[in-house]
């Protein structure tokens, strides 16, 4: 995206489906949190609003 602010953030979470994910930042700007999945190469992005509801944070 052209105009984001990617503050970085270290947590695990579990993704609806199971998975455990771990965060690499938040778009500040676009309000979206930057995930890493397991065994896939690329950053994911998701809504804030749909991270609060949908992910369940787990200790590291």
């Amino acid at each position: 995206m052209e105009n984001e602010v990617i503050k970085p953030w270290k947590a695990r979470y579990q993704a609806p489906n199971g998975v455990v994910v771990e965060t690499v930042g938040v778009d500040v700007v676009n309000q979206r949190v930057i995930f890493m999945r397991p065994d896939y190469p690329h950053e994911c992005a998701v809504p804030r609003e749909i991270w609060g509801r949908k992910f369940r944070r787990i200790d590291l």
